[in-house]
């Protein structure tokens, strides 16, 4: 077997378990009634594209909270608990390697988790034809791609906490401190204001705003936004940073920050993975 049988198996697995397709469900369902309920608010804007971009800028801000939930739901479990019960021995008695499964059930758990985000995506093209009156392709399409790279990233993530432990729950409390750090805590306070407290207020340093800018920009969503801002100006907020600004705040640099989000997690999980006792 290789990685990609690994992942074939896992989908076919995966498929049939309820609370991976409840989490789907829900995201979608929720997406859905967001877009029935919210088209009213088009009058209150100046045109009508306006109002529906800022519906689907809605949408986006809803996934950033909910699709990291959907993911961590999807993938929390996908090597954790079968070494909790013992199936990862059967896997591995397999000519398969360790690097196999873990590269095998990110693809899988992601090609899940993007099948949800694509019903979810229908559902708001078919709410845009049915209930609203213009439809912007070009906005619709980065919303909804931009949804489905930030599904991916925290299914990485999700899969290098399942290899990085050895039971459920350590899986489920590992991923909702996660959860709650990178996406609850940062509601209340940025990372690049608890920064400057340190390196200001603690440390006697004179202000560095880049810096500050640039820890804010190495969240999973604000380097999404970031590449957002430069496609599609309308459906993200906040502005860009100054052109002779240091090359580490610029948009270009943001897909860096991403892929660091998908390679780290899951090189961490692997190497902890490798070396684990399985007895």
């Amino acid at each position: 077997m290789s990685a990609l049988d690994v992942a074939w198996k896992d989908f076919l697995d995966a498929r049939r378990s309820k609370i991976v397709w409840l989490a789907v469900a829900i995201y979608v369902g929720f997406v859905g009634f967001f877009m029935f309920i919210q088209r009213s608010q088009v009058r209150f804007h100046d045109t009508a594209r306006e109002g529906v971009v800022s519906v689907l800028a809605g949408v986006a801000t809803i996934g950033s909270l909910l699709i990291p939930v959907v993911a961590l739901v999807v993938a929390y479990l996908a090597i954790a608990g079968e070494r909790e019960t013992g199936s990862i021995a059967f896997l591995l008695g397999l000519p398969n390697t360790r690097r196999d499964v873990v590269v095998g059930k990110f693809v899988s758990r992601s090609a899940v988790i993007v099948l949800g985000v694509a019903c979810a995506s229908l559902v708001v093209a078919v709410s845009l034809l049915a209930l609203y009156p213009v439809f912007p392709v070009g906005t619709y399409l980065v919303a909804m791609g931009v949804m489905a790279l930030y599904a991916v990233i925290y299914v990485a993530i999700a899969i290098g906490i399942s290899a990085s432990v050895a039971s459920k729950a350590r899986a489920a409390a590992v991923g909702f401190g996660v959860y709650v750090t990178l996406n609850v805590f940062t509601l209340f306070v940025s990372a690049g204001y608890l920064v400057r407290r340190l390196h200001v207020d603690v440390l006697g340093f004179a202000e560095a705003p880049m810096l500050y800018r640039f820890v804010s920009q190495l969240l999973p969503s604000e380097a999404l936004f970031q590449i957002t801002r430069t496609i599609d100006v309308d459906i993200a907020a906040g502005s860009l940073p100054p052109a002779d600004a240091p090359f580490y705040v610029q948009p270009e640099f943001a897909p860096v920050v991403l892929c660091a989000w998908i390679v780290a997690p899951l090189a961490i999980g692997y190497v902890r993975f490798k070396s684990a006792d399985l007895s």
